[in-house]
């Protein structure tokens, strides 16, 4: 046997970088494929136990479904471990993440302004207390990944009550981790064949224990396999890992690379996964989608702590990449958008197009503005040409089509796709626009009826449902927003020369008559009618304005404390809320020692959210609360209290209106104002990017020509753009050019008419359903298009053929008469 110490099997496990390696090590051990649960084999007289000390222990760990996720919930592990070294029994523990962060490593809080961006975590290498490395597995698809952390590291005898449990709740009574149930990081298991954990506790660094886990297949007499990890037992007859004495140097992981700052492990964690499955996460590392550092920003949307990426994979292409989440990254953006207005970012080509400060939400059951909510519309470049703007610019900074991303202590707990965006007209804007839900500050109710615990989504409830009404309003509130996207749908719709005929509008809205559809040229989808209650969305109103700060006095100097909006008086109506806005010469110092107030009397009004005061501006919004009835009428209060306990205070009247509610009836929806283009890569690359933008001038020519058409919201209307290079298509065309000119145009007209019926009978439909936008279903439906289209180039030509022989035979009846 060549492992003839627990030294060198170590040193041959650290070695090991592929699932061959691993096995060839556990098979010199002694290891065999039948070998059961806590059965002793080989000379150093191993075992398998069952991980979190429970043979059914497969359910648990198979909880997560993503892989990119799972790896998200050990590299918190590793920050809580960063976290738990600074921790001491002597002093009184903070109370929360952040505070943590900031007491021990001087992390600002994150809030309105403020955040890891204004860290100079360079100085006492905070950025590399946590690592990721990519290493090459002999699976394209699926690297051998380590996760490394300087942490407090862990005791050969405490592996199996921490790092090798489950849901054993060694967290959940200290607020200063973001850890809770003892379960996430074990999900990464899940996606890989081998895992090896090797550990130094800071307290005694030359005993270092490591451990390997693997599935065991179960005799007949279990229903299910279960995870195991190596160990042996002690004196006292117990399971512990194996460990070995070595002097307290660094422990070097890999080799010296030049150029390269690559981890050793002196305390702390190491979490080798061998052969990970990442999916679509291998490609090269870049902002760009398809890539870990791409993922790693928004799935650890605004990191408790900034690492490092490294990847080792190709010896030609080594990367040393920080990541430090996409919230920061956007807000150093909009840092540079403050000293340099329409200057982009040189290494992303992205520029701040608007940014919206952190206005924190009181959530439906709670009194306490807590959930914090901030958007950023950014314009991301085309490298190529430096002045086209990427079709779809959030994608840089988050999962795409999901705009709407929801955060606990900075990781990403669930993303909600565009479609509210799109209801309220903002479809265009929907693709550059990253809206942050931060509920860091929440207590536990609000988190636990906001998120699911696998952090994989947001749950459907009343919090998420008054949370969504209210950022729905902040929306529609926003003029500029709905400036930006007028810009953007101008900049695709200049080409007059391409919009549909008359008589193919004629004929196509003929069609959509017959199925249904009224003719409107706008209008939403429910109409007044007889038949049934449902709630008609009042008009949008414009109030929202980016303001230049106004002049304040030194704290805690005021002359000033007013209600600028609204004015003279405030309607609101149930189920609704509304804007209350106060000027002043007040510092912020006012507001964060809580010296400003606002009440309602009598007490019918609530508070739903509120802005910090910043430039001598803040703002609340306030709705009816749920005993609240039409016709209750008061005053709105507002208060700020001066050093000296004299009050500044201003005041005016509210009353409560109805809800917009007026009997209603479902139609099918309205004839949308509508154009049908065609297109193709090189003529129209703008266009083209935006329909398909996963289809450019990189992918295969067979993935380009399979593509037929898809409709496209812009301002109110739909725009069907379909593809003069889809292959069925192109070669009729190229057919009747040579063969048949006299029919082309009306086999073009006949085309188009039937194509563009059905792209809006489809985002009709598609509008109707809930959050059902995934990339799954986009696919289902670019195949139908597919397939519809196909159908219809054969039937163009047979209506266009049979429509000349009618003209014939018409022209021949002529001459006969």
């Amino acid at each position: 046997m060549t492992h003839d110490t627990y030294e060198n099997l170590l040193r041959a496990l650290l070695d090991s970088t592929s699932n061959d390696e691993i096995r060839d090590i556990l098979k010199d051990l002694g290891d065999y494929a039948d070998v059961g649960l806590d059965e002793v084999f080989g000379p150093f007289n191993l075992y398998w136990h069952a991980f979190g000390n429970n043979p059914s222990n497969i359910s648990s760990i198979g909880l997560g479904t993503k892989p990119g996720r799972s790896l998200t919930e050990r590299l918190t592990n590793a920050m809580d471990a960063v976290l738990e070294e600074r921790a001491s029994s002597n002093i009184s523990q903070p109370n929360s993440v952040q505070a943590a962060a900031k007491q021990w490593f001087g992390r600002p809080i994150s809030g309105p302004d403020e955040g890891l961006f204004n860290w100079s975590y360079e100085d006492h290498d905070y950025d590399r207390r946590i690592v990721v490395i990519l290493n090459s597995s002999g699976i394209e698809t699926a690297p051998t990944l380590d996760v490394i952390d300087s942490g407090t590291g862990i005791t050969p005898s405490q592996f199996s009550k921490t790092i090798l449990s489950l849901q054993s709740g060694n967290k959940i009574q200290k607020r200063y981790l973001i850890g809770s149930f003892g379960q996430g990081g074990a999900s990464t298991l899940g996606f890989c064949d081998y895992a090896l954990i090797v550990s130094r506790y800071k307290e005694d660094p030359s005993i270092i224990g490591f451990t390997v886990i693997r599935v065991l297949n179960l005799n007949e007499t279990y229903k299910e396999d279960s995870f195991a990890y190596l160990c042996m037992k002690d004196a006292k007859g117990e399971f512990t890992v194996p460990s070995c004495h070595m002097d307290t140097e660094p422990l070097e992981l890999y080799k010296p690379i030049k150029g390269l700052r690559l981890p050793a492990l002196s305390k702390g964690t190491l979490v080798r996964h061998f052969s990970y499955k990442l999916n679509n996460l291998t490609h090269s590392l870049s902002p760009t989608p398809g890539n870990l550092y791409n993922y790693l920003h928004y799935s650890m949307f605004d990191p408790l702590f900034p690492f490092r990426v490294i990847d080792l994979r190709d010896p030609a292409k080594e990367r040393d990449e920080i990541v430090t989440g996409s919230r920061n990254r956007l807000m150093k953006l909009v840092r540079i958008n403050e000293n340099r207005p329409n200057v982009e970012d040189k290494e992303s080509g992205s520029k701040i197009k608007h940014y919206r400060p952190m206005e924190y939400i009181v959530p439906f059951g709670s009194e306490d503005p807590c959930l914090g909510i901030e958007y950023w519309v950014v314009f991301s470049y085309e490298k190529r040409t430096n002045t086209t703007v990427r079709p779809h610019s959030n994608d840089l900074f988050i999962q795409r089509g999901h705009p709407i991303i929801g955060t606990l202590n900075g990781q990403n707990q669930g993303e909600l796709t565009a479609k509210l965006l799109q209801d309220i007209n903002l479809g265009m804007v929907a693709r550059h626009i990253v809206i942050h839900i931060d509920a860091s500050r929440a207590n536990s109710k609000v988190r636990r009826e906001l998120f699911s615990t696998n952090r994989e989504g947001f749950k459907d409830g009343p919090i998420l449902v008054d949370l969504m009404r209210v950022l729905e309003k902040m929306l529609e509130e926003d003029e500029t927003l709905y400036s930006i996207e007028r810009e953007l749908t101008e900049r695709l719709t200049k080409q007059e020369s391409q919009s549909t005929s008359d008589e193919v509008k004629r004929q196509v809205s003929r069609l959509l008559m017959e199925a249904g559809l009224q003719i409107k040229q706008e209008g939403p989808s429910t109409s007044r009618g007889p038949n049934e209650k449902g709630a008609v969305p009042s008009s949008r109103r414009g109030k929202y304005k980016l303001f230049d700060p106004l002049p304040t006095l030194p704290f805690p100097q005021v002359t000033k404390f007013e209600i600028v909006t609204p004015r003279p008086k405030m309607h609101i109506r149930l189920s609704d809320n509304e804007l209350v806005l106060v000027e002043t010469d007040a510092d912020a110092e006012f507001d964060r020692r809580g010296l400003i107030f606002i009440r309602t009397e009598p007490n019918h009004l609530e508070m739903a959210a509120k802005t910090p005061l910043r430039g001598g501006r803040i703002r609340w919004r306030l709705r009816p609360r749920l005993d609240a009835k039409v016709g209750d009428a008061g005053s709105i209060i507002v208060t700020l209290t001066g050093h000296d306990g004299k009050q500044l205070t201003d005041k005016i009247e509210f009353d409560i209106l109805p809800a917009l509610e007026e009997r209603t009836k479902k139609t099918k929806g309205f004839i949308p104002p509508f154009e049908i283009i065609p297109i193709n890569p090189d003529d129209n690359p703008d266009e083209w990017a935006l329909v398909w933008p996963d289809l450019d001038e990189n992918c295969k020519l067979e993935d380009r020509i399979s593509v037929a058409y898809r409709p496209i919201e812009m301002a109110g209307g739909i725009y069907v753009y379909y593809s003069t290079i889809f292959g069925p298509f192109k070669q009729q065309v190229d057919r009747l050019k040579s063969e048949n000119i006299a029919i082309l145009e009306t086999y073009q007209a006949n085309y188009a008419i039937w194509i563009g019926y059905h792209a809006i009978l489809q985002q009709n439909n598609r509008d109707s359903k809930q959050e059902i936008e995934s990339d799954l279903f986009e696919r289902l439906l670019e195949g139908e298009r597919s397939t519809v289209a196909r159908m219809q180039v054969k039937q163009a030509l047979r209506n266009s053929e049979l429509m000349q022989r009618v003209m014939r035979t018409q022209t021949a009846e002529v001459g006969q008469d």
